[in-house]
């Protein structure tokens, strides 16, 4: 399963990601175009609940679904740790029924174009509808084909030092025009005093959209489109360089 190795290694190698200025924009969302106060939030694809622990840090109340059950493990000590009462959940969000609605709905790194075929988003669009209340918020970010064109995927490695520890990820991405994915095969190797003491691979296949796609999706599935921008930049128009974007919908 996608995440499951890879979860020893995620915190780690996101550690530079700014999850507070994240949260920020989301709540910037919530203030601009939430019509009442936004209260409660269900996070799809939550992950090792770094969203979540913040989020519920600015006084939101967050329910978290993951398929992963090792990376749900992690965010629950997360939240054990700052002392944060966070519903974790495993589940499939394309099949989930809590049977409760929420003021607002995320998918966060790009979630939703881990959703590679046009019925898994469908599903996934339709599941977020369900447990999202009338003129509720759905706030996810993608990849953005125009872009993915433009600048096209490339080799990258990240070498990060921790202790006697050089943590080294490999990304070799294979682009597929035609079913608009990209193939992002991973490699971890762990060295420590010079010896390989573990070395994991993973397939990770990620779906790439373009703008009146996007709509067509959110529109099909009863959302009203808000805004579709350059990733935390609500004032901008994507471009050809706007690898991530961010789309938000209003439940109606």
């Amino acid at each position: 399963m996608v995440f499951e190795r890879y979860s020893d290694y995620y915190d780690r190698l996101y550690e530079d990601k700014d999850y507070r200025k994240e949260c920020n924009f989301i709540k910037l969302i919530f203030n601009r175009f939430g019509k009442r106060k936004i209260k409660t939030i269900l996070d799809f694809g939550c992950g090792t609940g770094s969203h979540a622990v913040m989020l519920s840090d600015m006084g939101y109340v967050v329910t978290g679904v993951d398929l992963s059950k090792k990376m749900l493990q992690k965010a629950i000590k997360k939240a054990e740790d700052r002392n944060r009462q966070i519903e974790f959940l495993k589940g499939n969000i394309q099949q989930l029924d809590l049977k409760r609605r929420f003021d607002a709905v995320l998918a966060m790194f790009n979630v939703l174009g881990y959703q590679t075929t046009n019925e898994e988003i469908e599903n996934t669009l339709r599941s977020v509808r369900k447990h999202l209340k009338l003129g509720g918020l759905f706030i996810c970010d993608v990849w953005f084909g125009p872009a993915v064109l433009n600048v096209k995927p490339s080799e990258r490695a990240k070498e990060l030092q921790q202790g006697n520890a050089v943590i080294t990820r490999y990304a070799r991405p294979v682009l597929d025009i035609i079913g608009q994915t990209i193939e992002v095969n991973y490699t971890i190797s762990e060295m420590k005093g010079g010896r390989q003491i573990a070395e994991i691979m993973e397939r990770h296949l990620v779906r790439f959209f373009f703008f009146q796609e996007l709509v067509g999706f959110l529109e099909r599935n009863r959302f009203e489109v808000l805004r579709i921008c350059p990733f935390m930049d609500l004032d901008s128009q994507a471009s050809a360089k706007s690898w991530n974007i961010s789309v938000i919908g209003k439940g109606i």
